[in-house]
This record gives C-alpha cells, structure tokens and sequence, in this order.
C-alpha cells in the first residue's frame, strides 16, 4: 500500500493572523493553568512529605516516565466538587520505557492519598480508556484509606470505588496487565487496591491489609459497636507491639502476595520500568505506513483558526492540517454530504480516519498536539 499512503495529496494555506482572537485564547489557557497549579498544590507541601523520606505522585511520574510523553487526564474533574478542590489521584497516559501505559497515583499530598468523594469515577474513566486501548495499567499505591465522613459518597453507586476492583478483574482477563507499586500505609479500601493488579512491587516501609472496626474489635461481648468500644481499642492500640498487618514482613515473607521489596523510592520505579519493559508488544513499524513528519504549518495558528467565540465556524481543513504528518491527507467523496469531511490522514506514521464537521465543530484546541497525536499513536499498534 506504500503508493496511496506514503505520499498524499498536501493540503493547508498559510493564514492571517487573529491577534485579538489569540489573546483572548491566551487569557482563558493562564486561567486554566493557574487552576491546574492550585490543584496540584493541593494538600500538604512537598517538603513535608521531603522530610519524612517521601516523593510525592508528581515525583514519582516525573521519574518514572519517557520525557516529553505525559498526557494527563481529568485534571480538573470534581463530580462531587469534593472540599479538598480534587478527587485525590493524578492520571493520564503516558510512556514508560518506550511503552504506552495508563498511569493512575494517588495523591499522597491529600490527605496521605485517601478515598474521597468523586475518585471512583475519575478511576473508572482512565480504566475505561486502559480497556478500549487494551494499554498496560500502572498504579502508584499510596492510600490511607477512606476519608470516613464521605463513606457514603465513596463505595454506593455502579461507580463507585467497588467497581474499580471489578474493572481490574476485567482487565486482567482480557490479557491487560495491572501493576502497582506500593508505598506508605494503605488499610481498607487501600488495601482492596492491592487484591486485583496481576503484579505488585513494594516499598519497604508500605503495608497493605483489609480491616475495620468489627475486625479489630474482635467478638465484642455487647455484640455491637459503640463509643466505648472504640475508646478500647484506641487504648489497645496506643500499646499495640506486635508487627501490623498487612507489612512487609508478612505479604512477602509470608504470603508471597508482593513480588518484589525495595528499599529506596528510585529502585521501586526502576522495577516497574523494568517489568514494563517485559510486557508483550507490536513493533510500531509493523503499522506504520510512512516515516513520522511535522505538520507544515505551525500549531500556533490555532490561535487564529479556532475562534474563540465558541458559536463561530472555522475551516476544518486549515485545523487539520496544522495537525497531522507533512499536512497531507487523502479526503473520501468530497461531493458526497459536502457538510462532512470524511478522509485518511497519517499521525507520527500510522493512518488514521477523520470524521468532522466542515462548520468546524470539532472538540476545542490548543496549540500543544502533542497529546492528540500521543494518543493517535497509542490507539493504533503503539502500544
């Protein structure tokens, strides 16, 4: 097929520009990104998390991933507009070792990573993308539980944070690898997050166990629960001298639930680079159909072709053509339903169909691609 598809017909104009429009764009995108820094400083600084030998997620991605390759996902999502400003993990696609992998980690910043109102579906979104890509998924565990008081707005529902767990067993049978590399202390539903991923690679001082007051409290002679009750194992547990479930010692000891134990942040992110690595994959040239080009024209004339007066129509052959391989494409039956642009284009060498509307409403843009022809890539023998 190297005729039709290696070289296709140019398309694309140089255009005027739109300064007023640009600006505008401009003012909203600082908007946006002051939003963004505000939730990602969300909880405690991380030179409180320094000081007791702790990385946060935003470390712990910055290490672990390919540069240049993070395209993070529901930044901004808040269904439940939880009081903390975020759902309490961080996740998105991203490369790891050369391999495209779904990247989800709990935000240990917040309240030492618990469960919060909202996180559920936030989960169930980047795992649904996990499932459709059939991408490796890869967590960074560190979740302190539940935040008691929103019990309620954490576990009900269809989506709620049990299904997570569903989601993993269904990954894990479609032949999609779950990893997790564990960190800090994670009870309850932390401790769910470990049961399911096909592989599990522990830091030293993690532990991870299942447990609740009926649990603790043992056969309790009222046969309830109550405030004294909980008065008493409080005090049990101020005295408490015995190895806490779910450590180490126990899970890889023991049980062999953890694969591997390590003793520094970085060597626990080696490992998962590692074992990514050892994850079957096509060989990207296997699909490619021509070598990977830039655009020809500029991403920055988004700014001028995407009106920022979100009712106005702009030409979807000058907004792809700022997107795709050597500005090329091959367009099906141009006269057949003249409102639909329907074609072939190539992104970073692979061939990928287009279906748009000509009055130009296509999702909102920005002058960084990266992430569209990130994904392309990802969803088409990538990885």
């Amino acid at each position: 097929m190297r005729p039709y598809f290696e070289k296709m017909q140019e398309f694309g104009k140089p255009i005027k520009e739109n300064a007023a429009n640009a600006e505008q764009i401009k003012k909203v995108e600082q908007e946006i990104a002051a939003i963004l820094e505000q939730k990602k400083n969300a909880g405690l600084p991380k030179e409180v998390l320094a000081k007791r030998g702790e990385w946060t997620v935003y470390q712990r991605l910055d290490y672990i991933l390919d540069p240049g390759t993070w395209a993070p996902l529901h930044m901004l999502y808040d269904p439940m507009d939880e009081e903390s400003g975020t759902t309490g993990v961080v996740d998105g696609l991203g490369r790891i070792n050369g391999r495209w992998c779904v990247i989800i980690g709990f935000d240990n910043k917040v309240m030492a990573g618990a469960w919060i109102a909202g996180q559920s579906d936030n989960i169930l979104r980047v795992t649904d993308i996990a499932k459709r890509l059939h991408c490796p998924l890869v967590w960074l565990v560190n979740c302190s539980g539940v935040k008691l008081p929103e019990q309620e707005k954490v576990y009900a529902n269809r989506r709620g944070n049990g299904t997570t767990f569903f989601r993993h067993a269904e990954l894990n049978k479609l032949g999609i690898p779950v990893l997790a590399a564990i960190y800090g202390t994670n009870p309850a539903g932390g401790g769910y997050q470990g049961i399911s991923p096909t592989l599990l690679l522990a830091h030293k001082d993690c532990n991870i166990a299942v447990g609740g007051a009926g649990i603790v409290s043992g056969m309790a002679p009222k046969g309830y629960f109550d405030e004294g009750m909980a008065e008493q194992i409080i005090e049990a547990t101020r005295a408490f001298k015995a190895v806490p479930p779910g450590r180490v010692e126990i899970h890889y000891d023991s049980t062999g639930f953890f694969k591997q134990v390590f003793q520094t942040e970085e060597a626990i992110l080696d490992a998962v680079k590692e074992w990514v690595s050892y994850l079957p994959a096509y060989n990207s040239k296997f699909f490619r159909v021509a070598e990977a080009a830039e655009p020809k024209f500029p991403a920055a004339d988004l700014y001028n072709i995407v009106a920022f007066n979100q009712k106005m129509t702009y030409d979807v052959y000058q907004f792809l053509a700022r997107l795709v391989d050597g500005s090329e494409h091959m367009e099906f039956r141009p006269d057949y339903g003249p409102e639909l642009y329907t074609g072939l284009v190539k992104i970073d060498g692979f061939l990928i169909g287009v279906v748009a509307n000509k009055q130009g409403m296509m999702p909102r843009a920005t002058p960084s691609m990266r992430p569209i022809r990130a994904l392309a890539a990802s969803s088409t023998g990538k990885g």
